[in-house]
């Protein structure tokens, strides 16, 4: 983080535990402590032991020719638990490399200048294929994504120093990849009124189940993508699917029992849910009801056993987290994920661009 001098007097201390409270009905509350990460750019993802990744701007340079711009390149990084690694010397500083997905062997996936790569144990390495991009890993060391093979640019799946192999999903997009092999993502259909719509998905292996889509006021499927799919509940054999749909809604489907719930923030706008874990529990982002973007976004988490008349949980009531001012204004308060421990990673940046990285850990 920078700025600590600035920061330390306006944020949490590292000692004190935080109570975020939240209206739902019926009302709910929830504990957490704040832990601070020293992130030098935005997070992206978290694995279940609260390591994170994310980039920052290793590098810019201004051209000068017609007219006159500064392009920046991005590098990984890496929360390994205890401190922050910039992986720069893994890429180069103009590789504009980013990470998208972490897992509990502090693997890493995504893509740079020179396409996919997969990074473990302090090594790149490189899946090749056309167009070939990763977008997710497991623990069993399995990165999921897309490529062209046979000529059809399709979902498939990479284990390190392996070749590509498809996911045998022929038109479709794969989004994430849980465990258990269990695949979500999404596809386009043609309704029987001929217009085209996106469905979610998903593949366990043995079959693709289709997820229904959220419904207009005519009960017309409206464009629904997933976003995440959860570990199997090991207690329950329960699986989660956390997705967005067009028009400001979300949603969560169970997959074991087919159940597709509507999340919902009465009166928000820009709603979206970023993840689930294997309890149900959800997490995302929305402007509160009456407030404007950037500085009217909070982070939000929807309790397991939540239904369409469940409002979330504001993490940042009362500036939890992220302070009411820094440097002029808190912009853009957000999770991005969260793991079964039921730790949420959040962040914020203020407008002089820095940003500033949280682990919302459940009180014990």
């Amino acid at each position: 983080m920078k700025n600590w001098n600035i920061m330390k007097n306006r944020l949490l201390t590292a000692t004190a535990a935080t109570l975020l409270t939240g209206l739902v009905g019926p009302t709910h509350a929830a504990g957490f402590t704040a832990q601070s990460i020293n992130s030098p750019g935005p997070a992206i993802r978290m694995n279940g032991n609260d390591a994170v990744t994310g980039y920052f701007v290793a590098k810019c340079s201004t051209i000068n020719g017609y007219e006159r711009f500064t392009y920046c390149y991005n590098a990984p990084w890496l929360f390994d638990g205890k401190g922050v690694t910039k992986l720069t010397s893994k890429f180069g500083s103009t590789a504009n490399a980013q990470a998208v997905a972490i897992n509990d062997s502090l693997e890493l996936v995504g893509a740079d200048v020179n396409g996919a790569w997969f990074y473990s144990g302090g090594t790149v390495t490189r899946p090749g294929g056309t167009n070939t991009r990763l977008f997710a890993v497991n623990n069993n060391h399995v990165a999921v994504g897309m490529s062209t093979i046979s000529g059809a640019y399709q979902p498939v799946t990479y284990t390190n120093n392996a070749s590509l192999a498809s996911a045998n999903l022929p038109g479709k997009t794969a989004v994430d990849i849980n465990d258990a092999g269990m695949v979500t993502g999404w596809y386009t259909y043609t309704n029987p009124s001929n217009v085209q719509v996106q469905k979610s998905f998903v593949a366990d292996g043995v079959d693709v189940i289709d997820i229904p889509n959220l419904t207009d006021n005519s009960g017309a499927d409206i464009n629904c993508r997933p976003v995440r799919i959860s570990q199997v509940n090991a207690a329950t054999g329960q699986v989660w699917v956390a997705g967005n749909c067009a028009g400001n809604r979300t949603f969560l489907y169970e997959h074991t029992h087919r159940s597709l719930i509507e999340l919902s923030y009465p009166g928000s706008s820009n709603l979206s849910v970023v993840s689930v874990n294997s309890q149900g529990v959800a997490v995302g982002t929305a402007v509160k009801p009456g407030a404007f973007a950037p500085d009217g976004y909070t982070a939000i988490l929807w309790p397991a056993g939540s239904t369409v008349n469940t409002i979330p949980i504001d993490l940042n009531a009362n500036q939890a987290f992220a302070p009411a001012s820094a440097n002029g204004v808190a912009w853009n308060v957000h999770s991005t994920d969260i793991n079964d421990a039921g730790t949420v990673l959040t962040g914020y940046n203020d407008i002089s661009g820095n940003f500033y990285t949280f682990l919302l850990h459940p009180a014990p």
